[in-house]
């Protein structure tokens, strides 16, 4: 087990230090520009507006990428949770400043912008929960308030308990459903099956709808509070044992839950379409739209199959049938000859408290020679809700090799892009895109007029097999050419374009085999 986690991490760097190369490839692939020391030749503005590529620039960056560098940052920024706002997200807030800073590889000028912004979190002395309540109001049963300490970073007093963001408090209790997905129709074929949900408690799997809109959704019918699980079918390949999951596996283990934001709308939900500023208007906010209008929590999938394999009534249809080991019945309440008095009802108890805190995007810029006024964007936010390895911090781990690398490349004179760069760390991204939006909200008209591309890297690496890229057509050849100037990691026989191509599914049914 040891050698094996061992392989992983070597095969992790390889893959982060790839990803680096190709980013630094898209980057410099369309804005590098060489300085000229022939007084005799054209002016410079001349050459690098008809070239596309230096490749001994892009070859003297290759050469400059250190793994270890990428390892070490990696290390630092998931070495504590840091969740929005709290003091983990403001350390590295002074670490990417001190970075961006740096006399010898600092960029050009780095900023810090505050935005005061609407959050959501859970009340530390009173932890959330799902109970199953007795007549007599005694709990027969309790849901996890935290997950198993698995590994000894979970002990970390930061680590937030499970909450769903934005969900209002309450304790709201009733007689158990089962509502698939939580979409609109499944609570319609609840109805259609004859089952009253006024007054009910509906668990919900994630997938096929939103995190809010279950609870929206469930409002519309009667329901009064929801619980919300990961099903080891939709996403452990249906293993759901200890032995078979995490730390055994990458596979989520029982005690495992979810965290998000259960919000519909990107941005601070106060200040709809203006940035979040101390004298922007805001909102009253029972006029805040698309959050859960009732009490919703999280639980691990073991929680999960203490309540669904005890529910009565009818069997579910197949498509809806998980991965529990039983069969999921729609409920209302609990069976007889079960592990709970058919007269029991479970309870959603819920002590989110929202409040206003101040939130960070941290800003790096280089300059443009010749065009200083567009702005190429690289991004990516800081923020997550436990540790974040590899969502966010894979992807910062390689922003911050590549702006050493450039700054350093700037500052020695060798190097100076055609358009400005923005480095943009956002926060608050997991509550709904909120530093990025705040961001776009604030220099709307700027970025609209100047803007020329933007690269997001929130997650720059997930596996190792092949690459993932998500885009607008015009980027299409760009990427396809800086996937041909980089070898695979782990395999530096074949460009990581030949990779690809190798483990995408390229058929179409309109267009056929894509070539």
């Amino acid at each position: 087990m040891v050698e094996c986690r061992k392989n992983w991490k070597y095969i992790l760097i390889a893959v982060l230090s790839g990803a680096a190369v190709l980013a630094i490839g898209i980057l410099l692939g369309h804005y590098a520009i060489p300085k000229s020391t022939d007084a005799s030749a054209p002016p410079s503005w001349l050459h690098s507006v008809s070239q596309d590529l230096d490749e001994d620039l892009l070859q003297d960056f290759m050469n400059q990428v250190e793994a270890n560098n990428i390892r070490e940052n990696l290390r630092t920024l998931s070495s504590k949770p840091h969740m929005a706002t709290t003091d983990g997200d403001k350390e590295l807030v002074q670490l990417l400043l001190s970075r961006w800073k740096d006399p010898e590889t600092g960029l050009d000028t780095a900023t810090e912008a505050v935005y005061d912004v609407f959050l959501s979190f859970p009340d530390s002395e009173r932890p959330n929960s799902v109970a199953v309540v007795l007549e007599n109001g005694t709990q027969a049963f309790i849901s996890r308030q935290k997950e198993e300490n698995l590994t000894a970073d979970q002990e970390d007093l930061a680590v937030v308990q499970p909450y769903a963001a934005y969900a209002p408090p309450g304790n709201p209790q009733g007689k158990l459903v089962y509502a698939n997905q939580g979409k609109l129709s499944d609570y319609q074929e609840l109805v259609r099956n004859g089952i009253d949900l006024n007054g009910t408690i509906a668990i919900t799997r994630y997938g096929g709808a939103g995190r809010s809109a279950k609870a929206i959704n469930g409002a519309r019918f009667g329901v009064i509070g929801v619980v919300v699980y990961t099903d080891p079918g939709d996403i452990n390949d249906k293993k759901a044992s200890a032995e078979e999951t995490y730390p055994y596996s990458w596979y989520l283990p029982p005690s495992g839950v979810e965290r998000g934001s259960y919000s519909n709308h990107f941005g601070d939900l106060l200040t709809p379409y203006y940035p979040a500023k101390e004298f922007t208007y805001r909102i009253p906010e029972d006029q805040i739209t698309g959050i859960p209008p009732i009490p919703t929590q999280p639980i691990g999938f073991e929680d999960a199959r203490t309540l669904i394999c005890n529910l009565a009534g009818p069997a579910a249809n197949d498509s809806w049938q998980g991965s529990l080991g039983c069969s999921y019945n729609l409920g209302p309440g609990f069976r007889d000859g079960g592990l709970f008095p058919n007269t029991s009802n479970v309870q959603v108890n819920v002590y989110n408290q929202r409040r206003i805190e101040k939130s960070s995007n941290v800003l790096g810029l280089i300059r443009g020679s010749v065009e200083p006024d567009r702005y190429v964007l690289y991004g990516n936010h800081r923020d997550s809700w436990v540790h974040g390895a590899i969502d966010p911090s894979s992807g910062t781990a390689v922003m911050l090799e590549i702006t050493r690398i450039l700054g350093k490349m700037v500052k020695e004179g060798k190097w100076r892009p055609r358009r400005s760069i923005i480095f943009g760390s956002w926060g608050a991204e997991e509550f709904g895109l909120i530093g990025s939006t705040e961001y776009t909200e604030e220099f709307f008209s700027k970025l609209q007029q100047r803007s020329v591309a933007y690269i997001n890297v929130d997650i720059a690496v997930f596996a190792n097999a092949t690459l993932r890229v998500q885009g607008t057509p015009p980027v299409q050849s760009v990427v396809f050419k800086a996937t041909k100037q980089v070898q695979t990691p782990g395999d530096n026989s074949i460009p990581v374009y030949d990779n690809w191509k190798l483990h995408f599914n390229r058929n179409s049914s309109f267009y056929g085999v894509i070539p």
